[in-house]
């Protein structure tokens, strides 16, 4: 796939009869509600080589010319991926320093795996969400809740394990301390503290592993005391050693670090270095820096992204981690204050919204997402999220670390750009 940038002017038709494919297949791939309307700054993918994403610095006299060259592709592409369509426009637009995201061709993939986490509904449509979703190795079913008993609240997840199992990926039970609200601090200590119930809760996820014919076991525990470290590590280890000789995975997730401190609030409890150890392989919360409760700004910025890569890759082989994605976005009312949260809303959902507002996104090159403003009635809004340009962004850095793959959160919110990117780009390995 290659990734056009929408200019002012710019049609699905015009667009389609310059890639030498059509409307409908535009349509398709961006899944956008109408082919009338486009708004600057909208980034579609197109059909056409496999093609990754480069950070450039412009450097002084650059040219369309000469950067195309350096990179290998025709000043066309360059043009049509940037939305840059002259050199006037480039030199009023591309300072010297200034970061860029510009293609690059592909010539070996990467085998890659993909986790996917689903929030069962019992329903049919998990396994829908499952066969529109198909390049996955792993669907963590979110999530098999501990109790202070060392009981497991069970998953209506059925259909899902099914359906799973149909379209060739390996369901992981997804364990956690989440309480039906919120993730508890005291649940988790509770059980962490006391050993009879720490092998009451291993001894039913060991039956649920078996009942439930999962691959794996994903330990999803947060918000635990920084005092609950050593216990938390204990505990991994524990269950590795449980699970192991059976035949199962063990993996957790983990939130974002970008050092270790160790009487850090929430973080504090994630020892990376040990964990990483004790764990097959792990899924990154890369996001949620931009949240429901919070002022209006990226979910996933970049360069948050590669702070928390740059240390975790310092103290956990790279081979285990999987990068965490969203598949979300939020809409923020402004002018924002504490108090007031955002709405949350899929990329795709996003992306629509801003082309029935008829309002142009902008791409903040710094956090390498995209945003926009609009207005509904006397309220004005503002909109995070990830695009087609942003999702390969970050493709680009499971190459550049030589990660294990990508975790999404969370299946069910659609974007499907990414999922077509991602075929393109990689190899997704199953198990």
């Amino acid at each position: 796939m290659r990734i056009h940038t929408v200019v002012r002017g710019d049609t699905l038709r015009q667009i389609a009869a310059n890639y030498g494919t059509t409307v409908r297949e535009l349509l398709r791939l961006n899944e956008l509600e109408s082919e009338n309307i486009l708004v600057p700054g909208l980034h579609l993918i197109v059909p056409g080589g496999d093609v990754t994403v480069q950070e450039y610095t412009v450097q002084t006299g650059d040219t369309l010319a000469s950067i195309s060259k350096k990179l290998g592709v025709t000043e066309l592409e360059l043009s049509n991926w940037t939305g840059v369509k002259s050199q006037a426009q480039a030199t009023a637009l591309w300072k010297p320093g200034q970061k860029l995201y510009l293609p690059k061709k592909l010539t070996v993939k990467k085998t890659i795996e993909v986790n996917g986490y689903i929030t069962p509904s019992g329903t049919p449509d998990d396994a829908e969400i499952l066969q529109m979703t198909p390049d996955l190795t792993y669907v963590s079913m979110f999530s098999y809740q501990a109790r202070l008993d060392g009981r497991l609240v069970k998953l209506k997840d059925t259909i899902a394990r099914q359906a799973a199992k149909r379209e060739k990926m390996a369901p992981l039970m997804t364990v956690t301390n989440f309480d039906g609200n919120n993730f508890s601090t005291s649940l988790a200590h509770t059980i962490l503290a006391n050993a009879s119930l720490r092998q009451k809760l291993l001894d039913n996820v060991l039956a649920e592993l078996s009942a439930g014919q999962f691959r794996g076991v994903n330990v999803d525990f947060e918000h635990m005391r920084p005092s609950d470290r050593p216990l938390y590590n204990q505990f991994i280890e524990q269950v590795g050693k449980a699970v192991r000789p059976r035949g199962y995975s063990l993996s957790i997730a983990m939130g974002p670090k970008t050092s270790d401190e160790p009487n850090a609030p929430w973080m504090g409890a994630f020892d990376y270095k040990t964990l990483g150890s004790l764990v097959d392989f792990l899924m990154l919360m890369t996001y949620e820096w931009g949240w429901v409760g919070g002022p209006p700004m990226a979910v996933a910025p970049l360069q948050q992204v590669r702070s928390v890569l740059d240390y975790a890759t310092s103290v956990i082989v790279p081979d285990k981690i999987l990068m965490g994605m969203s598949l979300y976005g939020y809409d923020w009312p402004i002018p924002w204050h504490k108090g007031l949260r955002a709405a949350s809303l899929s990329n795709n959902s996003a992306q629509n919204l801003a082309v029935s507002q008829q309002v142009p996104i902008q791409f903040n090159e710094s956090a390498a997402s995209p945003t926009y403003r609009y207005d509904a009635g006397p309220q004005e809004h503002e909109v995070w999220f990830d695009d087609a340009l942003s999702a390969a962004i970050k493709f680009s850095l499971v190459y550049e670390y030589g990660l294990r793959g990508i975790s999404w959160w969370v299946l069910g919110n659609s974007f499907p750009q990414a999922f077509y990117l991602q075929k393109d780009t990689f190899e997704i390995k199953r198990i």
